[in-house]
């Protein structure tokens, strides 16, 4: 037996309730992009949305998603939400990306990290090399 109520989500099939939890989960995508700095690749419209013809699995689908993005945005939950709508409405794709400045912090830590590494080395041949030279 199925059941319509599932870890707090409250699944509905009227297709103008579940276009109106589509634009306000945007519209908390939006909030979310712009008090983290985040930068979204594409334009996030989606006038069209026509739910009809979709399957009622997918209309559970887009609706956890909905749930999840509304109690905890993740780019990852975003992101995938935003490949979801496209496939399924056939509209533009869209990407929430990080910001630059956390785009660079990343960047330049791989780059330490990988002179680090190069410097370990360099230091265990120094000492294989050195050996027991100083204790004689």
């Amino acid at each position: 037996m199925e059941t319509t109520i599932n870890n707090g989500i409250t699944y509905t099939y009227n297709q103008s309730e579940i276009a109106n939890k589509i634009y306000s989960t945007i519209d908390s995508i939006k909030k979310f992009v712009k008090d983290n700095n985040y930068t979204i690749t594409g334009n996030l419209n989606c006038d069209k949305l026509n739910c009809r013809d979709l399957s009622k699995r997918q209309l559970k689908k887009v609706q956890k998603y909905c749930f999840w993005i509304e109690t905890k945005p993740t780019l990852r939950n975003i992101n995938t939400f935003l490949g979801l709508l496209s496939t399924l409405f056939e509209i533009e794709r869209n990407k929430v990306k990080i910001s630059l400045k956390e785009e660079k912090i990343q960047k330049a830590r791989k780059e330490w990290i990988k002179i680090r590494n190069e410097s370990e080395k360099l230091l265990d041949i120094y000492k294989l090399e050195k050996g027991d030279f100083y204790k004689k």
